[in-house]
């Protein structure tokens, strides 16, 4: 009979050996052989492993391998066998009884049926004890470092403070840890079935049971589940106000995949985001993305959206309405949702940077094409650093190959060609293996651009100066790990600036159709205060560096009329105080309410017990009291723009923790500052997720179903990324308020006292 353990390894029962052992076990016992005995081959013993337990007519030295991947024998439990009643002991897996001369078993000694030792083993003297102690101390005996018994704590380290503590094993917590291995290390669940990981991890822990890939796939799901529960508690208490970004991509699979993001800060004003849903779509219609947007937001139970970051696409201009006539149903729409629909930043200056390549393709396209020869094979390469070297440049010298989707890896491999542009004239002049390639022709019959001359470098030297400026745009409003919401209306002051100067410089005709082309780009997304999404103006006003007085020299700047300005100005503050006022309404309302539900109690315990004359003038003296409230409120935006700007020259200035520190002198106002600081600028983040989508559903793995490809992205999203923070700190009238009511208490308490105290000695 055997026992089945979770990992589908069986332990069979103990061997039997008889009398054909060997000449030499026998004559150890001063036994001759008897060759007449009929002899049974032992079972094999199976491991974990599936590795067999050599039979002890096997060599006694076997191989270390071996010997550990059956060193879990003592540890596996067989199914218990019976003799008269009582169950034998473990250690007779790895012991027999020697026979004697009449063919007897021997009830006094064991033999070890690996190094043939004989030991001890009577039941009335001995027992099993010589046998467990001999296996301890027996290399090649499977019961050798026996593993220390379930439930005893052992002495480790703590992984923190480095002191000593107990540690308990725990099947459970193994198990758990294995599960978030595969989720981040981005494994496939064959893993766990491994020889090597098996092998690694019982040397280990030879306690813990090794689970099948089911199992883990099981656990996989029932810790993602966990884990959501978690966040959308997160969301349900504190992320009030969540601004979202959402994308869809196509998997290997042929399977249409959408991301939605969450953008939230948390108390310590530490900016987080967490990819909520990684689901299936039927197609990439605008339509079918707002039905999907908002079948997932309402699962999360999140109704306040702030913004929605998306690319420039037509659908997703459709999906965003779809979305505002949703929200506005459940009245839950911010501002009337004229904020809502925010175009991803870099995916505009893409645009427009594409729209200037084209007025030098030809350059660019010979440039490529010297690339992709010297890349093409190792040969062509080794020759074009014997090349470099001679021009006294870097022996390991190489230039990458752009990416045709993406603008900014044509920027670097612009800027990369230029170092070695005395290599690439050499080239040409002396490589004719170099020459007959610009030379062949394509099935078209047309010849490859190239190789350059000289103007051709500097054009290219040019145009690389001059999207230096966009590629370094497009880093600072990528990031999603820190706030940039307040420098989107900065770094496109700075590239309209740009556009216009060159737009403007005869000089260089070439680049100056570049400037042109980039410019109707530019106006048709943000031309104009009244066309760009200006929740990012407002965001740069809450910068205490800027306020509203960059405004009026960054519009000056790019040629706005004065009075233009005046205008911009004065909608800018309007636009503020309005939100504000929103703002006021919804996180403050209950605190008014309450307020208000307080007035409303004590006029109605005073009007009855007080006269005409009198109740007017309370009511009149509580609705000054509420104007006033009203007053002081609506000039905390007055206050804030009127306090001390923050020098622009602090290295190292962080917004959102200014906010945090001043978050005391503007209570509502931070709020409102916290979620413009958690809009996201582009949809890198939603992107991102697509990169660990294309490594979880790779070739090996396309067998996933959608629910466990969302299961492992999400887990493995939340699991990477540091918990967020919603402890506030009592502020210091929140503290004085506690000590007074504390002292309150005590007094009514020994009040209370001092009154029981008398009317017992009164009774007495």
């Amino acid at each position: 009979m055997a026992s089945t353990s979770r990992s589908g390894s069986h332990c069979c029962s103990s061997p039997s050996i008889t009398s054909n052992m060997g000449t030499a076990s026998c004559q150890s016992i001063g036994v001759p052989p008897n060759n007449n005995q009929n002899t049974i081959p032992p079972p094999q013993n199976i491991t974990p492993n599936s590795v067999p337990i050599p039979t002890p007519t096997e060599t006694p030295n076997p191989d270390p391998q071996t010997v550990e991947a059956t060193a879990g024998l003592g540890k596996r439990r067989c199914q218990d066998k019976t003799t008269k009643g009582r169950k034998q002991s473990r250690v007779w897996d790895c012991f027999t009884r020697p026979l004697l001369p009449d063919g007897k078993p021997d009830p006094d000694n064991a033999q070890c049926n690996y190094c043939k030792a004989i030991v001890p083993a009577s039941s009335s003297k001995n027992g099993t004890s010589s046998c467990w102690s001999h296996g301890r101390n027996c290399k090649v005996n499977p019961l050798f470092e026996k593993p220390i018994e379930k439930g005893q704590p052992i002495l480790c380290r703590d992984n923190v403070t480095g002191a000593p503590q107990y540690h308990k094993f725990n099947q459970g917590r193994i198990d758990e840890k294995l599960y978030k291995m595969i989720i981040r290390d981005e494994l496939p669940f064959r893993h766990v079935e491994g020889y090597g990981f098996k092998e690694f991890l019982y040397e280990a822990q030879p306690q813990w049971v090794q689970p099948s890939r089911k199992l883990v796939a099981k656990g996989v799901w029932e810790l993602y589940q966990s884990e959501k529960g978690k966040m959308m508690s997160i969301f349900a208490q504190h992320a009030k106000r969540v601004s979202v970004t959402t994308d869809t991509w196509t998997s290997i699979q042929n399977i249409n995949y959408m991301v939605v993001t969450a953008h939230f800060m948390d108390s310590d004003w530490k900016l987080h985001k967490r990819i909520i849903n990684f689901c299936s779509i039927t197609s990439h219609k605008g339509e079918d993305i707002g039905r999907v947007l908002e079948q997932c937001l309402r699962e999360w139970d999140i109704n306040r959206v702030f913004t929605i970051t998306v690319d420039n696409a037509s659908s997703n201009d459709l999906a965003v309405v779809y979305m505002k006539r949703r929200l506005r149903n459940m009245n839950t729409l911010s501002f009337d949702g004229d904020f809502l629909h925010l175009r991803c930043a870099c995916h505009i200056i893409n645009l427009i940077v594409k729209d200037g390549i084209k007025e030098l393709e030809n350059g660019i396209d010979a440039i490529w094409h010297c690339v992709k020869f010297i890349r093409s094979s190792s040969s062509r390469l080794d020759k074009f650093r014997e090349f470099s070297v001679l021009e006294h440049l870097n022996k390991n010298a190489n230039v990458p190959l752009d990416v045709i989707t993406r603008w900014n890896s044509t920027y670097l491999m612009l800027d990369a060609a230029l170092k070695y542009e005395k290599v690439f004239g050499r080239m040409a002049d002396e490589d004719a293996q170099f020459q007959h390639y610009f030379e062949e022709k394509d099935t078209k019959g047309r010849k490859r651009t190239g190789p350059l001359v000289e103007e051709d470098w500097r054009n290219a030297q040019a145009f690389v100066h001059f999207l230096k400026k966009f590629y370094e745009a497009t880093l600072k409003l990528s990031a999603w790990k820190t706030v940039t919401a307040n420098l989107q209306f900065k770094e496109m002051i700075g590239l309209q600036t740009e556009i216009d100067k060159k737009a403007s410089d005869p000089s260089d005709e070439i680049l100056q159709r570049v400037a042109m082309g980039m410019k109707a780009k530019f106006d048709k997304y943000w031309g104009s205060f009244e066309i760009m999404n200006q929740i990012m103006v407002i965001a740069n006003v809450l910068d205490p560096r800027w306020k509203l007085q960059y405004q009026k020299k960054a519009f000056a700047r790019v040629g706005i009329r004065p009075a233009k300005i005046e205008i911009i100005t004065r909608d800018l503050k309007n636009i503020l105080l309005r939100m504000y006022d929103e703002y006021r309404c919804c996180e403050a309302g209950l605190s008014q309410s309450n307020q208000s539900d307080g007035v409303a109690a004590m006029e109605g315990l005073e009007l009855d017990d007080l006269e005409d004359g009198q109740a007017e003038i309370l009511v009149d003296l509580m609705q000054e009291r509420l104007e006033n409230e009203h007053e002081m409120i609506s000039n905390e935006v007055d206050k804030y723009l009127a306090d001390r700007y923050v020098n622009p020259l602090v290295k190292g200035f962080d917004v959102s923790q200014w906010w945090r520190v001043n978050a005391v002198a503007y209570p509502t106002l931070s709020k409102l500052a916290k979620d413009i600081f958690a809009i996201p600028c582009s949809t890198v983040a939603s992107e991102n997720a697509f990169s660990l989508g294309k490594r979880v559903v790779d070739p090996f793995r396309s067998s996933l179903t959608p629910q466990m490809v969302e299961a492992l992205i999400c887990t493995s999203d939340w699991l990477r990324v540091e918990q967020p923070n919603f402890y506030s700190k009592p502020t210091t009238e929140e503290l004085s308020l506690y000590k007074d009511l504390e002292e309150l208490q005590k007094a009514t308490a020994a009040l209370h006292l001092g009154g029981a105290n008398s009317s017992t000695t009164t009774a007495l």
